[in-house]
Formats: structure tokens, sequence, C-alpha cells
């Protein structure tokens, strides 16, 4: 897949979310229950907002984010204001399991710009597997945001 990286400044915004330490695979099951705590009510794109995350093993440490302006109830969802970032963005067409190759190049773009990355990144999910209707893995649509170490 042919990648086309931008740099874009993210606004701020506020989000409900649940921190998540494990199998990022497994994340997904959890996932619902930041929408439910806000009863679905929503204003932006999901997102997994990733500290750590160990590619081989697939084992990360990571917040599960919905943007939202209501306040959660219950399961130990919270609230954040997320801070402007200046990143560098890529948007990956297809299943999870192929995402590598944008990854890849978010690092090779980074090296010939000479560009430092500074974790925490986003995985923002565009169009991703329903609640009900799983959707066709290659119709997803994931766009990878990873913040700029500015000031270097």
């Amino acid at each position: 897949m042919n990648y086309t990286i931008e740099i874009r400044d993210i606004e701020p915004i506020r989000v409900a979310f649940m921190p998540y330490k494990g199998l990022v695979t497994e994340a997904n099951k959890v996932f619902p229950s930041v929408f439910k705590s806000i009863r679905g009510k929503t204003n932006g794109a999901p997102f997994f907002y990733y500290y750590v995350m160990n590619p081989e093993t697939k084992l990360g440490e990571l917040d599960l984010c919905v943007p939202t302006a209501q306040t959660p109830v219950g399961n130990g969802i919270e609230i954040k204001e997320m801070p402007r970032i200046k990143a560098v963005c890529v948007t990956h067409i297809g299943s999870y399991e192929t995402m590598q190759g944008a990854y890849a190049e978010i690092d090779k773009y980074a090296a010939e710009h000479g560009i430092q990355l500074q974790p925490p990144f986003r995985e923002v999910f565009i169009k991703e597997p329903g609640m009900v209707v799983k959707g066709k893995p290659d119709n997803y649509i994931t766009e990878i945001l990873f913040p700029i170490k500015e000031g270097v």
C-alpha cells in the first residue's frame, strides 16, 4: 500500500477513557464499556492512545478513548483533555494485521526528515468494525498519529 505522510496540528479534545494493559488484540472486548458509560454520545472518532506497545508480543499499555462532551457513568471510566499536538499522520486502509507497513513508513519519514517521534501515539478508528456487524477488514480506515518532539 502507498502511504501519504502529513504533518498536522491536532486540536485538543476531551475524551472519556479507560486504562488498559494487556494483549492489544483483546482491548476491543472491553472498549464497549467506554461507549456504554457515555450512553453512546460521541463527538469524534474513537481511538487507542498507546504509551507502550511491543510489536512482537502485542502487549501494550494504552487508554481506550472516545471523544465526548458527556460525563461517564460507572465502569471506572474517566475524563481527560488530550493536549494539542503536532504529529506525523498516516492513514491505513485495511485490516489491523497489515498496519505494520504504515508504522514502517512513519519511521522512514521521521528518519529522512530528522524528526524525533514522541509517544504516546494514537490509532484513530475512522471506519472500524461495528458493535453488531463486524464489517470487512479490507475497508477499515485507521489514522495513525505520532507526536513530534518539538524543540529538539
